[in-house]
């Protein structure tokens, strides 16, 4: 017997059936939900720095607490710090306003993410 039609013959044979169990494994690890994830962010934008004070020089750092609902939305967003005073709130609590989490999986139960904190340095080039 021909080695060439035995191995033609088998992958003829295994390769749909790979195929079949390669994408079942695959749908199904796209179905099942980790029992815990940690928060991620998966889009928002950066701060967008003041033109009157990109042109003088001015920078600074803005400290904003906020929480992230279960659907990964930010809420509550309040400045704590800001150095120099006021200058950049706007613009920090815009860019923290607009950042979306994938939320946070703890033994199976999508959570809510208290008190979150982040500072949003600006720099003048």
């Amino acid at each position: 017997m021909n080695i060439e039609y035995v191995i033609t013959a088998v992958r003829w044979f295994f390769t749909p059936l790979m195929c079949t169990l390669v994408l079942g494994l695959m749908a199904s690890c796209a179905l099942q939900q980790p029992d815990n994830q940690t928060l991620q962010l998966v889009e928002g934008s950066a701060p967008v720095y003041p033109a009157d004070l990109r042109v003088k020089g001015v920078g600074g750092k803005v400290t904003v607490q906020y929480d992230v609902t279960p659907q990964g939305q930010v809420v509550n967003a309040q400045v704590v710090a800001s150095e120099p005073p006021g200058l950049f709130d706007a613009a920090a609590l815009e860019a923290v306003g607009s950042w979306r989490f994938r939320p946070r999986v703890r033994d199976g139960q999508i959570e809510s993410v208290v008190g979150l904190i982040s500072s949003l340095e600006f720099r003048a080039l």
